[in-house]
């Protein structure tokens, strides 16, 4: 990320044109046309980069904000944004499965997709955390040896 990436807005006129610096439709469809994603997904994705709305006279693109900060979500924790699906859809059968049962089905099975859904979340937030900590250390460790002059520490 830029720096104008990082940076806060202070005013709306900031905000506005952090939202309008994103990248257009045609750059975002490129994007998604290039995954491995499902058509329907491609096609959802692009639905979503395409919301815009009006404030006063202006349109705001605020579908390709949105499009942006989610895929930089996904670069940088792949591991909880995996966690968080596979606990999506355990939750979905384990919900679907429990809640046929009589009387207290449905209430085990609110509870159980909740505590699934949260556990995905959890354990890929973890996994992050420590792929992040050990690049973290494995970069600090290269630096220093790349500070010899060796040339053998380049990543």
């Amino acid at each position: 990320m830029d720096a104008k990436e990082d940076a806060q807005p202070r005013s709306f006129e900031e905000a506005l044109d952090l939202v309008q610096s994103s990248p257009t439709l045609r750059k975002i469809k490129a994007h998604i046309d290039n995954s491995n994603l499902s058509a329907d997904l491609k096609a959802i994705l692009y639905d979503v980069a395409k919301i815009s709305v009006k404030i006063g006279e202006t349109v705001v693109a605020l579908g390709r904000r949105v499009f942006v900060i989610a895929s930089a979500l996904v670069e940088k924790f792949p591991n909880l944004t995996i966690g968080t699906l596979v606990g999506l859809v355990v939750a979905t059968v384990v919900g679907g499965t429990v809640g046929a049962i009589p009387i207290l089905g449905a209430t085990l099975a609110a509870i159980l997709s909740k505590l699934i859904v949260i556990l995905g979340v959890g354990k890929g937030f973890i996994d992050d955390l420590r792929n992040n900590a050990a690049k973290a250390e494995m970069d600090r460790v290269a630096q220093q040896f790349d500070v010899l002059g060796l040339g053998m520490a380049r990543p």
